[in-house]
């Protein structure tokens, strides 16, 4: 049965940062924990790293069922500065784990929009929820005249390479990154949906 009614709203209220992050935790946990481990504490860190502005999430009964984090226009989703992870491990092991980190960064051309991540509420899969925020970023592209927007998927993410094929996602390349083997990722899988053609 499909939730209705669902709300999409561009942005992440205050009431919704705790849950955020613990929805961002639970569907990176296996890429997460290696860099900031498997307490609360990481919950926390993650939190503090959110850009609210960069989010389009569902609202289902004032409650969040799930967001999708951008990125563009030179702002990621998730802000992260050497400072927060020095403050969290120290001098040494937070410019270690800071490092690790930034191996998951990606650029992104100017006029493109790149989904930096994807989360929905465990109890609330298969109900739409991904769909429907899939369905807004395309909206909100267009609406933005961005010219197409980017995925990059986790090869052990096969549901959501299965959903953004479904919404009109387009394969474009397999990016084999070794040196992500620790995270429990061997393959990025590169999906493009095109928002608007340039006129020729």
């Amino acid at each position: 049965m499909k939730l209705y009614p669902l709300q999409i709203h561009q942005g992440l209220y205050p009431a919704h940062l705790q849950r955020a992050a613990q929805l961002y935790f639970d569907a990176f946990r296996r890429q997460v924990s290696p860099i900031l481990g498997i307490n609360e504490q990481a919950v926390a860190f993650i939190r503090r790293c959110i850009n609210p502005q960069q989010a389009l999430t569902a609202i289902f009964e004032d409650k969040l069922a799930g967001f999708i984090g951008l990125q563009y226009g030179g702002q990621s989703f998730l802000q992260l500065r050497l400072s927060q992870f020095v403050d969290r491990f120290g001098w040494l092991l937070g410019r270690i784990r800071f490092r690790q980190a930034a191996l998951f960064e990606q650029s992104v051309q100017t006029g493109d929009l790149r989904i930096e991540s994807i989360a929905v509420d465990p109890g609330l899969r298969g109900q739409g929820v991904g769909t429907w925020l899939l369905n807004a970023v395309t909206d909100f592209a267009g609406k933005q005249d961005f010219k197409a927007v980017h995925i990059d998927v986790p090869d052990t993410a096969s549901d959501v390479f299965k959903l953004c094929r479904r919404v009109g996602f387009n394969y474009v390349s397999t990016q084999n990154w070794s040196f992500l083997k620790p995270f429990n990722i061997n393959n990025f899988i590169r999906l493009t949906k095109i928002v608007s053609l340039q006129p020729e």
